[in-house]
């Protein structure tokens, strides 16, 4: 089963270096850290938020830069062993459009069901 989540908020922080990308409306139930991504999860076993830290590093660009961020788009697998997300951030920097891709896998620890589920913000 796949399915699509819009995301409506965007945070930066600058000085420790996370982002965190949500939306509203869903309940909170639990968090899976997968290697400094922290996806949290609804009580429908789907990701409500996620959260980056060492953001500037993961991406490989600057911490400025986060803060001119336009897009994000994640695409998460969840199997019956793993997690794999792969993550893309577009950001504007000199009035280009830059994009930076990132991926993560992790052990599916909490017995998530499997699906795949896509995530968008855009700024």
């Amino acid at each position: 089963m796949s399915r699509g989540i819009e995301l409506s908020k965007y945070d930066y922080d600058l000085e420790n270096d996370s982002a965190f990308f949500y939306g509203t409306g869903k309940k909170y139930k639990k968090s899976m850290d997968l290697d400094g991504i922290i996806l949290d999860m609804s009580e429908d076993d789907y990701v409500m938020a996620i959260e980056i830290l060492d953001a500037s590093k993961k991406f490989n660009v600057l911490k400025a830069d986060l803060q001119n961020l336009k897009s994000f788009d994640a695409d998460i697998e969840i199997h019956k062993e793993t997690i794999k997300i792969a993550m893309k951030i577009t950001i504007v920097k000199r009035n280009n459009s830059i994009s930076k891709c990132m991926e993560a896998v992790g052990l599916n620890s909490m017995n998530l069901p499997i699906s795949n589920q896509e995530i968008a913000l855009c700024c």
